[in-house]
């Protein structure tokens, strides 16, 4: 056999002669064809076998391929992500633990005001009301403030205690009091303190107060769509309910409500804040109020000029920016040279960019930031505002209320959706620029009689209490719903 031929190839060139093959010999050499083929057969399984055997041992035997090298600062920062996520894991962990612990602790008869970001509106009046009846009304009240500020004026006031605005500083006595707190009080979305305290609070009935009648969507009304969705907007949704009794002014208003928050009853006693618009206020209202800008009102009034109240709602579109492109400096100014007054009161949101505005605008006279301004609204001859629910608070003095909304089409179309149904556009001028402005309040008649006519009809639909007596109201709505979680059974 040559070098360069296989078994096979030899035997097919090694065939006798067609004539000198016998038969025999023929299905001999088919026999031993037939045996060297199923050999064959064999020896390519077997090398297809070895062949693949020695793939993966080389496989298993190259070395892996290099780690890529980190920097220290990018490792430190992995570790601190992992870190991160344990805590985050830990404290989800938490939160559901001690909320169950909060639904099943026992309950004695303890109310808890949260507070908002300083001491004003339903919550301050309605915390002043009820502190002065406490000890009559065999309540424990507890104040949970966001700050140090509104601890030192609770404090001061009396009446009541104050939990520790830094958590960290809770004993053992302050968790006992929120977990065994009957009735929670808020007027606002109860996203302030974080989800660590929300639970200790999930068993106590929640009251919520809110602030004020609706003119723009809240709430479940003010889904944004799927692209606009993020983390907090959950989170606002999340507060929005189910509380044990959601506080209104009218019965007219309960499905609206309804649209907005989840809540099992539903209760019309009117707002804590407007009682101070039925009477002088007194040591306690002026609490928080900044009374620089109150006396300023008062003398200008006494000497015979009229003082024009501007408060406008912010913007989620161009927060804060917008106010630059009114031309309040020049309205202010012009107002003043014919002897009238401007205080201009911005929305909480907006109030951080008063230091800003103001050298830009050196006429006006800006209420002093997280100060409450309902006692200033009766130093008022006129409400001008635009979007914002404070034009309904101005219904109880039956004064003139200009609705000036310069930027109206780009609000409802970037910010949100306005309500349509309480004709707010007839209970005084809607006016769209400046100089149309300016022109109405050199005249001494700021409004029609149909306008007055109008915000008559609007109060008595909108408020079923016109007589200052809300506060007292809401006190025994607290012990009530104290009543529905302790069973009526007396304190130890």
């Amino acid at each position: 056999m040559s070098a360069d031929t296989s078994p096979i190839t030899e035997l097919a060139h090694s065939d006798p002669p067609q004539n000198s093959v016998e038969p025999h010999d023929l299905l001999t050499r088919l026999a031993q064809l037939e045996q060297f083929n199923g050999e064959v057969a064999q020896a390519i399984d077997s090398l297809v076998t070895t062949v693949l055997d020695v793939q993966q041992k080389a496989e298993a035997l190259k070395p892996p391929p290099p780690v890529p090298q980190r920097s220290s600062q990018e490792v430190d920062a992995l570790r601190a992500k992992v870190k991160e996520l344990e805590n985050r894991l830990a404290q989800e962990a938490m939160v559901r633990h001690v909320t169950e612990v909060s639904k099943a602790h026992p309950k004695r008869r303890t109310a808890v005001f949260l507070g908002r970001k300083f001491f004003c509106d339903n919550i301050k009046y309605t915390w002043l009301a009820m502190t002065e009846r406490a000890k009559a009304l065999d309540v424990d009240c507890w104040f949970l403030p966001l700050d140090e500020s509104t601890c030192d004026t609770v404090e001061r006031l009396g009446g009541g205690r104050c939990l520790p605005f830094r958590a960290s500083e809770w004993t053992a006595e302050h968790i006992n009091v929120v977990f065994s707190a009957a009735v929670l009080v808020t007027d606002d979305h109860f996203i302030t303190v974080g989800p660590n305290i929300a639970a200790f609070l999930a068993g106590a009935r929640h009251i919520q107060l809110w602030h004020g009648i609706g003119i723009k969507d809240v709430g479940y009304a003010n889904i944004p769509p799927l692209s606009a969705f993020s983390p907090h907007t959950a989170k606002v949704l999340s507060t929005c309910g189910p509380f044990s009794t959601f506080v209104s002014t009218s019965a007219c208003l309960e499905p609206e409500w309804r649209r907005s928050f989840s809540f099992e009853r539903y209760a019309t006693l009117g707002y804590a804040r407007n009682d101070v618009l039925y009477r002088e206020p007194g040591i306690r209202d002026l609490e928080n109020v900044d009374t620089d800008t109150l006396a300023l009102m008062r003398k200008a009034r006494h000497a015979g000029g009229r003082v024009f109240l501007y408060a406008p709602t912010f913007r989620d579109a161009r927060l804060g920016s917008w106010i630059t492109d009114i031309g309040l400096d020049a309205i202010a100014q012009k107002m003043s040279r014919r002897g009238d007054t401007l205080i201009v009161n911005l929305h909480p949101c907006e109030q951080d960019r008063i230091p800003q505005l103001q050298p830009s605008m050196p006429h006006v006279r800006f209420v002093r930031p997280n100060t409450d301004i309902y006692p200033l609204l009766r130093e008022s001859d006129a409400l001008i505002t635009d979007y914002s629910s404070v034009l309904f608070d101005y219904l109880h003095l039956d004064r003139p209320v200009i609705q000036f909304q310069p930027d109206y089409e780009q609000y409802v179309t970037r910010s949100r959706k306005l309500h349509d149904d309480k004709d707010t556009t007839l209970v005084g001028p809607v006016l769209k620029t400046p100089e149309a402005l300016l022109a109405l309040l050199a005249s001494p008649k700021l409004e029609t009689p149909s306008h007055t006519a109008k915000r008559q009809e609007l109060l008595a639909r909108l408020y079923e209490v016109r007589d200052g007596s809300s506060a007292e109201k809401l006190c025994q709505l607290i012990v009530e719903e104290i009543e529905r979680a302790v069973q009526r059974v007396p304190r130890q």
